[in-house]
């Protein structure tokens, strides 16, 4: 089965122009963008599957600045990021906030792919597992219908640090086992053309959900060649 290759974007690319010369040179590659909401559209018009970056709990009504995972699914998205790291931090998002944004994404036939992780210092006092574990059993509340996970040890998020692939490999083991059912799980946490041909034998990754890494054209074409050849 080919592994996934997920882009979150984030709030980098603001040039029109820039936008336009990076979708015709990655035009045809197998890839889900999650690009800022604005841009939606455009990636959405140049054939690639997209997501969005999060979602609000609400339907619709008075909520400014937030996006409703009915209308993202009305202009082409199929997907949306749910507790990734820097939304928890930067807006205090909680795992029980989590558990609703997921319940809404899949009424609106979105499919959620959830972020988990600890930090560094849960991570040097080995409660790695204790951490994913509370985090999925609550994020995953009342849900049976599968999702996607990605998994993103918080120290390893832009600092080109990762776990070594024992590590990474164990705690994927460690999810999977979570689950009665299967269930495709990512890996992501400074993915780059440099370190994703180690990543990419670790042989239970289902997939890579990539950062700033999928900003530079050639990074992100060496990655799609090594994991989709």
């Amino acid at each position: 089965m080919e592994k996934l290759i997920l882009v979150n974007l984030k709030m980098y690319q603001t040039d029109m122009a820039q936008i336009e010369n990076y979708l015709n040179k990655l035009k045809g590659k197998r890839l889900i963008f999650f690009p800022m909401i604005i841009h939606l559209e455009r990636f959405i018009s140049h054939n690639f599957t997209c997501g969005t970056q999060n979602i609000s709990i609400h339907e619709s009504g008075a909520y400014t600045g937030e996006i409703s995972a009915k209308a993202a699914q009305n202009i082409g998205a199929s997907c949306t990021l749910i507790g990734h790291s820097e939304v928890r931090q930067n807006f205090n998002e909680t795992d029980e906030i989590i558990n609703q944004k997921i319940k809404i994404s899949l009424k609106n036939k979105l499919i959620p792919i959830l972020c988990i992780g600890e930090n560094l210092n849960q991570y040097q006092a080995n409660q790695t597992k204790i951490i994913i574990k509370n985090q999925i059993e609550k994020a995953l509340k009342d849900i049976t219908e599968p999702i996607i996970i990605s998994y993103e040890p918080l120290w390893a998020i832009g600092t080109g640090k990762t776990p070594t692939s024992e590590e990474i490999k164990d705690i994927i083991d460690y999810i999977k086992s979570l689950f009665n059912y299967k269930i495709k799980v990512l890996y992501g946490g400074s993915v780059s053309q440099d370190n994703i041909e180690t990543l990419n034998k670790i042989e239970n990754v289902d997939g890579f959900l990539i950062g700033k890494a999928g900003l530079d054209v050639s990074c992100l074409t060496k990655i799609i060649e090594v994991v989709q050849k």
